[in-house]
């Protein structure tokens, strides 16, 4: 039987997309008109250093001033939040009052579980004292760790 012929080929192809203009550009402009201007080039100078103010001019940036601007005066927004928070001042709202620590029950904690680990510990140093040696150290440094390293105060 012979073998079905092959399909033939699909050729596929992207749809073609019409661009949204956002940002004012004419569509009808030619290169030139959105190209940058051109670099001036080195500018000759008497001046041994070059400083920042220098380089500004040639670049045609406007230079912030040393002085501070004015501030702007208030406006009616700037009168209703003085106006709310003076209220919420003459309520309390603003008040922080500190709650005492309370203390730590992390001591306590540490020195149960030390005395009570150690006791059961105690029973294997009696019956093999190399094992219950290594527990008792290894037990004692990983529960110092845990509750001084690892734990958060509470």
């Amino acid at each position: 039987m012979p073998d079905a012929p092959d399909p033939p080929r699909k050729f596929y192809k992207f749809k073609p997309v019409d661009f949204e203009n956002v940002n004012g550009v004419r569509q009808a402009s030619s290169l030139d008109d959105t190209q940058p201007l051109p670099d001036p080039g080195i500018i000759e100078s008497d001046k041994v250093r070059i400083d920042v103010r220098d380089l500004a001019r040639a670049a045609k940036i406007p230079i912030a001033s040393s002085a501070p601007a004015a501030p702007k005066p208030a406006n009616e927004v700037h009168a209703v939040l003085q106006a709310n928070l003076a209220k919420a001042n003459a309520a309390g709202l603003n008040d922080v009052d500190l709650t005492p620590k309370r203390p730590s029950r992390r001591k306590r904690d540490y020195w149960l579980a030390a005395a009570l680990g150690n006791a059961a510990l105690a029973v294997a140093i009696m019956i093999q004292p190399i094992y219950g040696a290594a527990g008792v150290i290894i037990y004692n440094l990983g529960l110092t760790w845990t509750m001084w390293f690892v734990m958060d105060d509470y």
